[in-house]
């Protein structure tokens, strides 16, 4: 859940701050785009799928057809995408580090507050 709101948000925001209807017809094709993009790199990317199972170019656009409103997204977008995915696997940046968080940060009332100021923007 946390995943899929953070995710949502996200194409939300993207959405809003680089507009393009020509490109994205609305959120919802920003967000099935990520996870899209989530699911190619884990899949290229993996050593525990063989090499001969690995998804393929074609394969990739196929999977996103009709996201964008029941309409494609252009093929040479998705095949960048691809491409970009297959050359560079994503990864955190040198000197990122994990944090653990053993205790919560804030009260369960403060977390469901702070969730629904974010839900209003």
């Amino acid at each position: 859940q946390k995943i899929d709101r953070l995710m949502e948000k996200y194409a939300g925001r993207y959405c809003q701050t680089n507009p393009d209807p020509e490109l994205f017809a609305s959120a919802d094709t920003a967000y099935v785009l990520a996870y899209s993009i989530i699911m190619l790199a884990t899949d290229l990317h993996s050593s525990k799928i063989k090499r001969e199972n690995k998804m393929t170019k074609e394969q990739y656009i196929k999977m996103n057809r009709g996201i964008n409103d029941q309409k494609d997204l252009p093929s040479e977008y998705l095949e960048s995408i691809y491409d970009e995915i297959a050359r560079q696997e994503i990864t955190l940046r040198a000197g990122a580090r994990s944090v653990k968080i053993s205790t919560p940060v804030a009260s369960e009332k403060e977390r469901v507050s702070r969730y629904m100021q974010e839900m209003q923007v």
